[in-house]
């Protein structure tokens, strides 16, 4: 385990993503009336205004759409330098977090990645980034 800090939302709808991460799979808010994922999560959909949505699992393999390498520590429990990443989801949906284990010469634009969960405590995961092995 690490010591990476947790998040503490203020905002329900942001708990909730938090709370749909902690089985290990990765959920996005889908929703209901148009079909449409989206995230950051929110509580009205942006295509059709309907609140109405669900927590659906998505594919845990996106490609690498942006990266960054920081080297400013914004966090004590985070050993610097590590890689920011935005991955793209098949669904349209994009999230960012670290990319673990891999240097930034091996980066490139589209690279797949696969979505893991890193254990910060016994009651808490988030998720991470890696390579594609496949």
């Amino acid at each position: 385990m690490s010591e990476w800090p947790i998040p503490k939302p203020i905002d329900p709808i942001n708990a909730e993503f938090w709370h749909v991460c902690q089985d290990g799979v990765l959920r996005f808010q889908r929703c209901t009336a148009c079909d449409r994922f989206r995230h950051l999560p929110r509580y009205m959909c942006a295509s059709c205004g309907s609140t109405d949505y669900e927590w659906s699992a998505v594919e845990p393999r996106g490609s690498l759409y942006s990266w960054t390498v920081t080297h400013q520590v914004f966090h004590a429990n985070f050993a610097v330098p590590f890689i920011a990443a935005v991955v793209e989801f098949s669904e349209g949906v994009r999230l960012m977090s670290q990319l673990v284990g891999a240097e930034a010469g091996q980066l490139e634009l589209g690279l797949s990645v696969d979505v893991e969960f890193h254990v910060v405590s016994d009651e808490f995961q988030t998720p991470v980034f890696k390579l594609a092995t496949r």
